[in-house]
């Protein structure tokens, strides 16, 4: 079996707004983010250790921040897209963990949702996602709060003709792909 890790880091200023969004889940919170899309470190975080996986690059160079495509867009978009890239190449997900590091918001109350929606969008099962949050102890910009981030690894197996066969409970991956419809971002 062929296998590939990646790692991948996503940080971002608060700014103005009532809520930051982490996973597609909104999280009611003082500020917002500053970020050229919905500023989802945990998805951007994942995008770069699939990437990473994968050896095509990072966030950036597959969606600019300089592209007006990709202004406010829903970065599950980013994910999936991630992820068929992955399945193009013949890979399918083992599982994915990812770290939080935030004074607040408080993440414990979301962090099943945040699972199921990561589940959803990675084509596998949710006991193959582990979404932690933890603070940095009132150091550094997480702890001072004046932003979020957020640290991925993914590990990626070569799907073979045995292991095609996915367990009862494992989304289709087909149907993961058909979500990226050319008209999925208008």
């Amino acid at each position: 079996m062929t296998l590939r890790i990646g790692q991948g880091i996503d940080v971002h200023a608060f700014g103005p707004g009532d809520h930051v969004t982490l996973a597609g889940v909104r999280v009611p919170h003082t500020h917002g983010v500053v970020a050229h899309s919905d500023g989802d470190v945990v998805i951007h975080a994942l995008c770069d250790a699939l990437l990473g996986a994968l050896a095509l690059g990072d966030i950036g160079h597959h969606f600019p921040p300089t592209d007006p495509r990709w202004k406010d867009v829903d970065s599950r978009h980013f994910l999936l897209r991630c992820m068929a890239l992955a399945i193009e190449r013949g890979y399918a997900l083992s599982n994915a963990d990812v770290t939080v590091v935030c004074e607040r918001p408080k993440l414990a109350p979301h962090v099943e949702a945040m699972r199921g929606n990561l589940a959803a969008d990675l084509g596998c099962t949710v006991g193959d996602v582990s979404v932690k949050a933890t603070t940095s102890e009132k150091l550094g910009f997480t702890g001072r709060g004046e932003g979020i981030a957020a640290f991925a690894i993914v590990l990626l197996h070569k799907r073979t003709a045995a292991a095609t066969v996915a367990p009862p409970d494992a989304p289709d991956l087909q149907a993961l792909v058909r979500r990226l419809e050319p008209d999925a971002l208008e």
